[in-house]
């Protein structure tokens, strides 16, 4: 797709950092990529600094309200859901609210998943016998764990640690700095944890489980459900118990890859981690996100709505290909869809992204009604930055997407103007 462009000879003009740009995601630019107008990220930081999602569904969806353009796709389909939940059950939490019409979700779920576990069993008849018996004992467990019947499962210190850096980065968003000292100290503690466990490390692991949880018992995080979950799980894997593992389909691809990666056919490992990659996800399947957020605090499923279309900065030309970290090279997409680009050429991303040219124009419209408001002026930005953005996605799609930036040059002739006016008048 070809749109006019009016080009100049403006150069590009530098800044070591994107805070400039951030300083234009308050006032509602469309994402270049999707056209759907993005969320402050600051607005959003504020919202749980106040613990507003922390409230009642009601207060909640009022706090959501002015974002409701801006939720798309898949969380579009749960928020709907959610706001009709509220309806009946308007002073429950958003969690609570998840939890209830979770077992109705679950049963979708299942039928869902069911299907294509039963094309995997009947795909790895084909694997060699002495993969069989371990194949077999793994399915079990994942039978079990969809039916919500205990298991036991070995503790893994690397596992425990990344969970815990993982709830780290949760509670950071809407922590007060004793919570953060906490988690540098349980952090700190669990570093002492050794790789294996064995008859040799087991006591000691156990024996420093039970001071992790002392240390929560007496911290401001004592009520934490993420935490404590952690732990006591964590305890009953030490202490070989069964205990009621809900079924991950990350954790699913991760264990049959770790069974099948020495199997010779590779074929028969592709075809099989490809059936394991179809299972429906929190991207795609609602019961898989309603599911997946049910066992999440409130704050993180109301954040979570949000997330997919906040404002983050795009590098047009990515860091990882030689991208300058600079303002000629930055725009403003959505964090789900700068996620999903990863580091692919602009002109790969046009292919995945069809309406890219298009929605760049609408952010370069938008751009240009910031500079006639004067927005520009009041935040520091340089107008310069609409043509450089213009001159770096002409280069970087290879001349396929040139965009129309008629209205800044009008802009700009009628500022001359009226400053020639201006001048003369006081002559």
């Amino acid at each position: 797709m070809k749109i006019s462009c009016i080009q100049t000879n403006t150069p590009a003009f530098g800044i070591a950092n994107s805070g400039k740009l951030k300083t234009l995601f308050t006032y509602g630019l469309p994402c270049m990529y999707t056209g759907v107008e993005m969320i402050d990220p600051k607005k959003v930081q504020k919202l749980m600094n106040q613990n507003a999602f922390e409230s009642s569904a009601s207060n909640v969806l009022e706090k959501l309200k002015p974002f409701d353009n801006s939720i798309t796709d898949i969380e579009a389909q749960v928020y709907a859901i959610i706001k009709s939940a509220a309806k009946l059950h308007p002073n429950k939490s958003l969690q609570q609210i998840l939890k209830i019409i979770a077992p109705s979700y679950k049963s979708k779920l299942k039928s869902e998943q069911l299907p294509v576990l039963q094309e995997i069993s009947e795909a790895a008849k084909e694997l060699p016998e002495e993969f069989q018996y371990r194949f077999q004992h793994f399915m079990s467990e994942t039978e079990n764990k969809i039916n919500e019947k205990p298991i036991f499962l070995p503790f893994s210190s690397y596992e425990f640690k990344y969970k815990l850096d993982k709830i780290k980065e949760d509670i950071g968003k809407n922590s007060s700095p004793k919570a953060s000292r906490v988690l540098d100290k349980l952090i700190l503690e669990a570093s002492r944890l050794t790789d294996e466990t064995d008859d040799k490390t087991l006591e000691t692991q156990q024996q420093i489980m039970k001071f992790l949880k002392i240390i929560l018992k007496s911290s401001v995080l004592k009520k934490n459900e993420q935490l404590n979950k952690l732990i006591n799980e964590s305890q009953k894997r030490l202490n070989h118990e069964k205990f009621l593992v809900p079924f991950s389909r990350k954790s699913f691809i991760y264990d049959l890859n770790n069974i099948i990666e020495p199997v010779e056919d590779e074929n028969l490992k592709a075809k099989l981690r490809n059936l394991a990659i179809s299972l429906p996800t929190s991207r795609h399947s609602v019961p898989a996100y309603i599911m997946k957020f049910s066992r999440e605090p409130s704050w993180k499923i109301a954040y979570r709505l949000l997330w997919p279309n906040m404002a983050s900065v795009e590098h047009i030309l990515p860091q990882s290909k030689g991208g300058a970290d600079e303002m000629h090279n930055f725009g403003g997409a959505g964090t789900r869809v700068n996620a999903e680009r990863g580091n692919i050429s602009f002109v790969e991303q046009l292919k995945q992204v069809p309406d890219t040219a298009k929605n760049s124009q609408k952010y370069i419209d938008a751009l240009i009604n910031l500079v006639k408001k004067g927005i520009f002026r009041k935040t520091g930005v340089q107008t310069s930055y609409i043509d450089d953005f213009c001159k770096t996605i002409q280069t970087q799609s290879e001349g396929k997407v040139n965009l129309d930036k008629s209205k800044l040059q009008e802009h700009r002739q009628k500022g001359s103007i009226l400053l020639g006016i201006l001048e003369n008048l006081h002559k």
